[in-house]
């Protein structure tokens, strides 16, 4: 009998773990990577393994820093997320975040001799 709960015991914990798995992406397919364009409401995203084109609409949501974004926000070479609902074939983004980068520090000129 101790074993059998052992066995229980394991399979719960492998099923909370799986469970865990599945729910991690909260039903969205997530699109990585910098805004090559935007036009005609397609947002293409260069993503490590290319281009991905992204459908906008009116319900999309789009923010920057926690704050409403517009789409003239999305510039070429913006970092962004883009969450798709994972069984859409369409595309269609159901929300898009975008980074914020931090400039990189200017080097200081060489000193002459």
């Amino acid at each position: 009998m101790h074993r059998n709960m052992n066995i229980s015991i394991s399979g719960l914990g492998l099923s909370l773990l799986l469970a865990a798995q599945i729910f991690a992406h909260g039903g969205f397919e997530h699109v990585q990577g910098t805004v090559v364009k935007v036009d005609n409401n397609v947002l293409t995203v260069k993503t490590t393994k290319g281009d991905v084109a992204v459908k906008l609409n009116a319900k999309t949501e789009i923010t920057k820093e926690d704050h409403a974004a517009k789409v003239v926000d999305l510039t070429a070479g913006a970092r962004v997320v883009v969450e798709v609902p994972e069984d859409d074939k369409t595309m269609t983004a159901h929300s898009v975040k975008i980074g914020t980068a931090t400039p990189a520090k200017a080097k200081a000129p060489a000193k002459q001799k």
